[in-house]
């Protein structure tokens, strides 16, 4: 009977520590960046925080397991929307060993630059983004309810201004500073800039993308653009619609 005792307890005892043994590899298992998202999550509201932007309105879309380069490097990408003013989404890159977030360039503060140039002008492409909407044309980076859709711009990395919206950008508590910077050197800006204006649309026949096209080329703002509004389909590199380089004087 007490052999059956020690019998029953080493039993017992290899069960548990089975179990234990099972439930620490599952822990230590499975996708990283699911495993460290809660840290990840952390370091990003920092950052973001650290450029006067509210943590609170950070959404992490999701996170990329770390890339290994030939160099030996190791990187992670995190994508984030930022539901706050300006919207914006982005690219973070991160130290998988110590998972912060990199500062590299504040490229951070030429997104919002970016965004807020685009709400500057926004009187000069309401007719263009008005007109893209009555075609149920759909923007693939903004939400519907955002006032300004289908641009984008990189003018914020202009060398030009680069150094000065930095400057303005710091110059305040908030955005102040940087607002107050665009509306003042709007004309000098604008003449550095090339906008790109992206939409999804389906099922466009040639003689309607010619119509778009001409249309547009009559109600957008002085600028150099490049259109792309139809459907790519990225898996064989087919396309349908309007893409092509204007220059409108």
């Amino acid at each position: 009977m007490k052999h059956k005792k020690v019998v029953i307890a080493g039993v017992a005892l290899f069960v548990l520590v089975m179990l234990g043994g099972g439930l620490f590899m599952n822990k230590n298992s499975g996708d990283w960046s699911e495993r460290h998202r809660e840290d990840i999550e952390e370091n990003v509201r920092n950052y973001v925080e650290r450029y006067k932007l509210d943590p609170e309105k950070v959404e992490i879309e999701r996170i990329h397991n770390p890339k290994k380069y030939p160099t030996g490097e190791e990187e992670f990408m995190v994508y984030i929307y930022y539901h706050g003013e300006p919207y914006f989404s982005m690219s973070l890159t991160g130290d998988p060993k110590s998972l912060s977030i990199y500062d590299r360039n504040d490229y951070i503060v030429v997104k919002v630059f970016n965004e807020l140039y685009l709400q500057a002008r926004y009187e000069e492409f309401k007719p263009a983004i008005e007109y893209l909407d009555n075609l149920n044309v759909q923007d693939p980076l903004r939400p519907t309810e955002n006032k300004v859709r289908f641009l984008q711009t990189s003018v914020g990395l202009a060398s030009e201004i680069n150094e000065s919206l930095k400057k303005a950008y710091y110059s305040e508590d908030d955005l102040t500073g940087l607002k107050k910077y665009i509306n003042e050197n709007l004309e000098i800006i604008s003449e550095l800039d090339r906008v790109e204006i992206i939409g999804n649309i389906e099922g466009l026949k040639e003689e309607r993308i010619d119509e778009i096209s001409k249309d547009l080329k009559q109600i957008l703002p002085s600028s150099d653009y490049y259109l792309q509004i139809g459907e790519k389909n990225l898996a064989t590199g087919e396309s349908q619609g309007i893409f092509e380089y204007i220059t409108i004087e």
